[in-house]
């Protein structure tokens, strides 16, 4: 089929020959990453380093333990490949005819797959409360932004107009002309930050990979991290790192990068473009607000006082501040911990994973967050508020 093809075939032949618009060659930039040091496992390990000095925000053992140990034999199997991705196909667009409108409009989503709360609040009514997608007027005008109206707009606008997410198009985009392609009725928030990044999108597929997400994508050799590499190498927009401000050292997070890929594996099921291979175990989960609440509520991730304070009184958290980055740090290694935690219980009960593809990357992060995630989305109406901070990387 043609979701399994991955053959040179799917790219432009100057995609891999030459330089594209004065850029460099696909394979350059491969080698370029494949010589720095691998993202996601600096992601992992610095985070590891800011959750064992946390002392706002700590991670239950016990409870990443009780909530594995109660996972249904269905919710395991679904950690052990990419099916939590959009599992009713509707959200995303997904043309398997046509990889490379697929893949561009995957990394347009990403590119602003940040910061829809502000929008909730701008429209929150004195003491009311926002409604939620399923408005029963069907209107959005009383609606907050969420995740599915950015992946549905975008998939509206592209099943118009096949040529809209066009490297040269979107090197063009502003602000009211990317509101008017997702269909919203007010101006986004942090509306030009989004369209920049949008720009940033066209402009650095256009200069690097004669416009082909597909050539994007095949430069990474199938490999999982150096495609986040890649990813945050060709744009600016994607580098999700902050400085811990009680010691000076970096610290990675490459929410939207990993997003990106893991998106692609999902998309295509494993096959084809998306087969990474084991290396798709690589990427971590995607540090955002709405996994951190889901955690909570299974006991798994604690506040201290001060911190509950803040998060549960709404108060803006600042991005870069050692609180938000316990948060995130956290997040992170929860989801590390309950990966090792679940590979640990399907080594005493191998009989969890009968009929899964044994070949598969077994248990990994990217489909952890995506039921922590799918869980928080199904209760977002009814669940305690979430940290606010004002950032265009989540």
């Amino acid at each position: 089929s043609a979701l399994k093809s991955n053959s040179s075939t799917l790219v432009p032949a100057s995609s891999t020959r030459g330089p594209q618009r004065g850029g460099i060659l696909p394979s350059q930039l491969h080698a370029m990453s494949a010589a720095a040091p691998n993202s996601c496992r600096l992601v992992r390990e610095t985070t590891a380093r800011v959750a064992a000095a946390a002392t706002r925000c700590t991670i239950d053992a016990d409870a990443v333990q009780k909530v594995v140990g109660g996972m249904t034999r269905e919710t395991v199997h679904n950690m052990l490949g990419p099916r939590e991705f959009d599992a009713d196909g509707s959200l995303h667009f997904c043309d398997p005819a046509d990889p490379d409108l697929t893949t561009r409009y995957l990394l347009a989503v990403d590119a602003i797959n940040f910061c829809f709360w502000p929008d909730h609040d701008a429209i929150r009514p004195p003491g009311g409360t926002v409604g939620s997608s399923d408005m029963k007027d069907g209107t959005l005008a009383t609606q907050g932004l969420e995740y599915e109206h950015v992946a549905g707009g975008l998939k509206r606008a592209v099943e118009r107009d096949r040529g809209v997410l066009d490297a040269d198009r979107l090197a063009l985009i502003d602000g009211p002309a990317l509101r008017a392609l997702l269909g919203w009725p007010r101006p986004l928030p942090l509306e030009e930050e989004r369209a920049r990044l949008i720009r940033e999108v066209g402009a650095g597929l256009a200069a690097n990979f004669g416009g082909s997400a597909v050539a994007l994508v095949q430069a990474a050799g199938g490999h999982a991290p150096t495609l986040v590499d890649l990813v945050m190498r060709t744009f600016p927009g994607f580098r999700d790192a902050v400085i811990d401000p009680r010691d000076g050292r970096q610290v990675y997070l490459c929410k939207r990068a990993q997003i990106f890929v893991g998106d692609v594996w999902g998309c295509f099921q494993g096959a084809g473009l998306g087969n990474f291979g084991a290396s798709i175990g690589e990427l971590t989960m995607f540090a955002d607000y709405r996994v951190p609440v889901v955690l909570r509520g299974m006991g798994i991730m604690r506040y201290d006082s001060a911190l509950a304070a803040m998060v549960d009184s709404s108060t803006l958290i600042a991005a870069g501040s050692a609180e938000e980055l316990e948060i995130r740090a956290c997040t992170v290694q929860a989801v590390e911990q309950m990966k090792s935690s679940l590979r640990a219980r399907l080594a005493r009960e191998p009989e969890l994973a009968a009929g899964v593809d044994t070949g598969g990357p077994g248990v990994t992060s990217v489909a952890i967050d995506w039921f922590l995630w799918n869980e928080g989305e199904a209760m977002r109406d009814q669940s305690p508020p979430h940290h606010r901070t004002l950032t265009v990387f989540y």
